[in-house]
């Protein structure tokens, strides 16, 4: 046997590289909870919805309706927009977050509120 010979029994026995094909599904239980969310290797027995990779991305904004996919809506319909000013809302300086209670003592405190 030659190099050549070889060499084409070597090329024979490669296998072609096939990508896996990505299905993106959302399992999910009888009441709409959303269990697991898969793409290759899917489990059997487990009800599904095949979803696109932006919604299987963002899995957590949905829930299960009527077997589909349904936002959840988490605007809680009130918004206020706080401004710095001389009273109001005692916080932590460069803390916004941290509102402080009447009671509490900080050496450092700004204020905000309501922009009327």
């Amino acid at each position: 046997m030659n190099s050549e010979d070889e060499l084409a029994k070597a090329f024979a026995m490669i296998q072609p590289i096939v990508e896996e094909v990505k299905e993106y599904r959302i399992h999910y239980e009888e009441d709409g909870h959303i269990t697991t969310c898969t793409m290759t290797n899917h489990p059997a027995n487990t009800t599904y919805v095949v979803v696109s990779k932006d919604e299987y991305d963002n899995y957590f904004r949905y829930t299960i309706v009527d077997s589909k996919l349904k936002k959840i809506d988490n605007n809680p319909g009130i918004r206020v927009h706080l401004v710095s000013s001389s009273e109001g809302y005692a916080v932590v300086k460069n803390h916004a977050g941290l509102i402080l209670e009447p009671t509490d003592t900080y050496d450092e405190i700004e204020y905000y509120d309501t922009n009327r």
